[in-house]
């Protein structure tokens, strides 16, 4: 008869899964702030990465005013991560998967720290000019989201000695 597998070398999978799902809800976080000083005051903008993503209207004097259009980058910054959670607990003793699983994390990681570099692709052009000459920062949930990646690359790539110490 052939080996039981136990339950404890699913643990590492299934954290992996855990983080992946963390990172991706990050994205109803802020993602980006910009903020320019004016004469008299600040203006500031902020965007959840949901927004970012998937686009942003807002309804000025009855008429819907798209301010962001869907963007691929951002989007893939925060599905990333679940996919290499996904694939972290289903690759099993594949190699192969695990090293996909792996990447997908580092560079859902990468994409996440480059949100604000990404935001302005998917500005409408009157929105592109208005932050033109704004900082743009990063909020907490691209960063929180970048941290709980790395931390799931790490658990991908060593998963094996992760389950060695489960038993």
């Amino acid at each position: 008869m052939g080996k039981k597998k136990s339950l404890k070398t699913y643990i590492p999978g299934a954290i992996a899964l855990v983080l992946g799902i963390a990172a991706f809800c990050m994205m109803f976080l802020d993602a980006v702030k910009y903020s320019a000083d004016a004469i008299v005051t600040t203006v500031s903008y902020k965007y959840s990465g949901a927004q970012l993503a998937f686009g942003y209207k807002e309804t000025v004097l009855n008429q819907d005013i798209t301010i962001l259009s869907f963007n691929f980058m951002v989007f893939l910054a925060f599905v990333l991560p679940l996919a290499g959670g996904i694939l972290g607990l289903l690759s099993g003793k594949s190699f192969i998967l695990k090293i996909i699983a792996t990447a997908c994390f580092v560079v859902g990681a990468v994409f996440l720290f480059s949100t604000a570099g990404f935001a302005t692709i998917g500005m409408s052009d009157s929105q592109a000019e208005v932050v033109k000459h704004a900082d743009a920062a990063l909020c907490a949930g691209p960063i929180v989201g970048g941290v709980i990646s790395v931390l799931g690359a790490v658990v991908c790539f060593f998963k094996k000695s992760i389950a060695k110490m489960f038993g």
